[in-house]
């Protein structure tokens, strides 16, 4: 009678289509003009797409149907459905994990050069930009790096777009942490513990020749920069990475 009907999930592997069904929404449109009251309008049911349907689900034409059911329109009674039919093909969504943003992962490493490893992906919400990974080591205790002994192990910061390892100390130069004491106060909670003061004095060592922000900047854009560009420039590049 040319009237339409719906279509099963076999028919949509035969016929190379794709099991779906229409996805109506209901709109409210407002506009607001200065001076003039609000104007709103109502679209009921309006039509936006198709949307596949996962077999078996609740809104699937099989769900709810017996085994007997099921055989007569050729599908197997113990398939537990859970996928989608696209163009004739059966797809199913595949699980990836993925570390999240802005959430520091700190891991310990059996060999190599460090002892602890930590990262961190950071993300501006709502935004498009890429994700910028930092990563601030621990060297291991007689590593290739340390050349002589002392307690505690160098702490290095690597940065995106820096081609070599920085100090973690001229990373908080870099930031405005100058002196010593406002650095640690970032770090160590309780100035009085000598085993985190002595973890951090090496580090507090390597950046000595250090003691300004620009020359922080400096040295952390010279490592990131085109070869022969002014040093205004080079930190300048170390302030947009940072």
């Amino acid at each position: 009678d040319g009237a339409p009907s719906p279509m099963m999930p076999n028919e949509a592997r035969l016929r190379n289509l794709t099991y779906s069904a229409p996805l109506y929404v209901d709109i409210t449109k407002t506009i607001v003009k200065e001076g003039d009251d609000p104007i709103v309008t109502q679209h009921q049911k309006t039509f936006i797409g198709k949307i596949p349907i996962m077999l078996r689900s609740t809104y699937c034409l099989l769900s709810g149907l017996t085994d007997r059911d099921l055989t007569e329109l050729n599908e197997c009674p113990l398939d537990p459905g859970g996928y989608f039919i696209i163009n004739g093909s059966e797809k199913v969504l595949i699980a990836q994990e993925k570390m999240a943003t802005n959430t520091v992962y700190v891991f310990s490493m059996k060999d190599g050069k460090y002892a602890y490893k930590s990262e961190i992906r950071s993300c501006l919400e709502h935004s498009s930009r890429p994700t910028s990974t930092l990563w601030v080591n621990m060297m291991a205790r007689g590593g290739q790096a340390i050349k002589k002994a002392a307690i505690g192990q160098r702490i290095i910061a690597i940065l995106p777009y820096i081609k070599q390892e920085i100090p973690i100390m001229i990373v908080f130069r870099a930031l405005g942490f100058v002196a010593d004491r406002d650095i640690l106060e970032h770090i160590i909670y309780d100035f009085e513990d000598p085993e985190m003061m002595e973890m951090v004095k090496p580090s507090l060592d390597e950046a000595f020749v250090i003691q300004e922000q620009n020359v922080a900047l400096n040295f952390i854009g010279a490592r990131g920069a085109r070869p022969g560009v002014t040093k205004e420039k080079r930190i300048k590049y170390a302030r947009e990475i940072l």
